[in-house]
């Protein structure tokens, strides 16, 4: 799948920053949407689904570890989150790590590193995908061979 199929959610209150990413991320053909609080990203959130959120730990509102700790993580295909600081200890990236952050970035990043870690994201996912699409598909098959099995011995009896 190229880039294009996939969508960015970029949250951070620096809106230099916010739009710089945007456009790198464009060019590369990734759908890409902007949130400069924890509230907004919440509310796009809900409407919509997105591939990869890369957030910043420090929000005007609700914090970035607020924010990562509201996410669902029980949706299919798993969304999956890049922590992107400036504002980076020990603490929190433990924190950010165990409220199921995928990557963790310190700021100032270089646009490859960020488009990098963005992509290493979304192979990760699709593998998670092959790997749900391999069970199904065990699963529904297994079964049918039980029916067919007990279709055919019930016939028999």
């Amino acid at each position: 799948m190229g880039a294009q199929e996939y969508s960015v959610l970029l949250v951070d209150d620096d809106l230099d920053l916010l739009e710089t990413m945007k456009a790198i991320l464009e060019r590369r053909g990734y759908r890409v949407e902007t949130s400069q609080t924890g509230e907004d990203a919440l509310e796009k959130i809900k409407e919509k689904y997105f591939d990869v959120i890369v957030l910043d730990l420090v929000l005007p509102g609700i914090s970035g570890i607020e924010l990562l700790s509201r996410l669902e993580t029980n949706r299919i295909p798993r969304v999956r989150k890049i922590i992107l600081t400036g504002h980076s200890t020990l603490e929190n990236a433990v924190q950010a790590l165990n409220l199921g952050a995928d990557a963790y970035l310190i700021k100032p990043v270089m646009p490859e590193d960020l488009v990098k870690a963005i992509a290493d994201q979304i192979d990760k996912q699709q593998q998670e995908i092959l790997l749900i699409q391999e069970k199904i598909r065990y699963f529904v098959e297994r079964n049918s061979e039980e029916k067919i099995r007990r279709i055919s011995e019930e016939k028999y009896l």
